[in-house]
């Protein structure tokens, strides 16, 4: 008689909890990193990172690349594929797919989850709009992107959409200085069927004679000057902090290469931080360098960094028109908070997934895109795979949108319904 099979063990993921309140800077991020390894040591990890046995190895690590040059940014090359990649479907058809996620480089269960959900849309395409944890080294890209175990925990791979992937660059891929992405990832990305189609670099378009996405890098230039400018007011000195500015190579591509004002489209543009928010500090410096491009237009801007997920009314905050997503709920503890009246949020997730102490945290997702001719119907989805609001928008003209609601999860907030500034535009009220 044959003998039973062994049990097989139960993964053991990287804990949502062990990810809380993790502040967004590069100090703060190699501390929590010490601060993990310890988990099996000590009852209280976050006090014995103090120990002089273990504020060298934090010491030792963040300044092995705090005063190390980040890596070189790349860029494309002045024949070839020149970063557009084609936006298309992979069974030739005339309707094609792509599921997005933000901040979701953590290795965590959810972060398996969503990958898990993505892959059951079986899109063209997938997108990670950026932010590796805790600072996105070649290790921490191993297990929490490439499926390997570095730390002990069980490996998480990116999903890759039957056409192509490709990832963005964050804040926390740069406290590493920005190796692990450039050196690792980037090689395992893009359209795997020529050289020239690989993921170049942390810039990138991918269209057809409707639609483009862009991709531009606000990680880059994320980090300021090492431990001053990690020091509140003394970081506001140029050049000492963050300028989250877009580098000049990216701005001449998009200039030169995609030309938006020459060469128009329907335009979702993604970018890692925040051009606007009701819930967080703002970064406009990147809306400042590209109003210009697209000016006399509307776009769908999508970004991450606040681990939050939330829609905006259209609106001109920063410069350029747009139609605000932040999509940051892809692996991280989610952020709950109430607005504030600084910028025209519609619809907020306030639904609480876990708890650590007194801080709750809610519930992890991603989105879905699914394009049809002149429309895109964005479903957004939880970590449960459950739809949590579908919208679409209809391309009228290159950057003239009619927008609409569709379904309204009946556990989500929602503040209105859009602007009559919206609804000119071709939007429709929410039901």
């Amino acid at each position: 008689m044959s003998a039973a099979p062994s049990p097989q063990p139960t993964p053991k993921y990287q804990t949502l909890t062990a990810l809380t309140s993790l502040r967004r800077s590069a100090l703060h991020s190699h501390y929590r990193r010490v601060v993990d390894d310890l988990k099996d040591d000590t009852a209280f990890p976050r006090l014995a990172a103090f120990l002089p046995q273990n504020i060298w190895a934090w010491a030792r690590n963040y300044l092995k690349y705090a005063f190390k040059h980040k890596h070189k940014f790349q860029t494309y090359k002045p024949t070839g594929e020149r970063g557009v990649y084609p936006l298309q479907a992979a069974d030739g058809g005339q309707v094609f797919k792509l599921s997005i996620a933000g901040d979701w480089g953590t290795g965590t269960f959810e972060a398996a989850e969503v990958a898990k959900a993505m892959l059951a849309f079986d899109p063209d395409y997938t997108l990670h709009i950026g932010d590796i944890y805790y600072v996105g080294d070649e290790r921490e890209v191993s297990e929490n992107c490439l499926g390997k175990t570095e730390f002990g925990y069980q490996g998480v791979t990116w999903p890759k959409g039957k056409i192509g992937s490709f990832s963005m660059n964050g804040n926390h891929e740069m406290y590493a200085n920005g190796d692990g992405y450039f050196k690792l990832l980037l090689p395992n990305l893009g359209i795997p069927t020529s050289e020239d189609k690989r993921q170049l670099a942390s810039f990138f378009c991918l269209e057809n004679a409707t639609w483009r996405i862009i991709a531009l890098d606000t990680g880059y230039n994320s980090i300021g000057l090492p431990i001053l400018g990690q020091i509140p007011l003394i970081n506001l000195i140029p050049g000492v902090g963050a300028s989250f500015k877009l580098r000049p190579e990216s701005l001449d591509w998009l200039r030169d290469v995609v030309r938006p004002q020459e060469r128009p489209r329907a335009t979702i543009l993604l970018t890692h931080h925040q051009c606007f928010s009701a819930f967080e500090a703002a970064y406009p410096q990147a809306a400042k360098q590209l109003k210009d491009l697209f000016a006399g237009q509307e776009i769908i801007w999508l970004w991450g960094h606040e681990h939050r997920w939330a829609v905006y009314d259209r609106c001109s905050l920063g410069g350029i028109t747009s139609y605000a997503r932040c999509i940051g709920h892809g692996g991280m503890p989610v952020q709950i908070a109430e607005p504030n009246d600084s910028a025209p949020v519609l619809f907020f997730d306030e639904r609480v997934y876990g708890q650590k102490g007194c801080t709750k945290f809610g519930v992890n997702g991603f989105l879905n895109m699914k394009f049809a001719g002149n429309t895109v119907t964005f479903d957004h989805r939880d970590v449960h795979d459950k739809s949590v609001l579908v919208e679409s928008f209809t391309a009228l003209a290159p950057g003239r949108f009619a927008q609409k609601f569709d379904y309204v999860h009946s556990e989500i907030s929602r503040q209105s319904g859009p602007s009559a500034e919206a609804s000119q535009a071709g939007g429709a009220p929410a039901p």
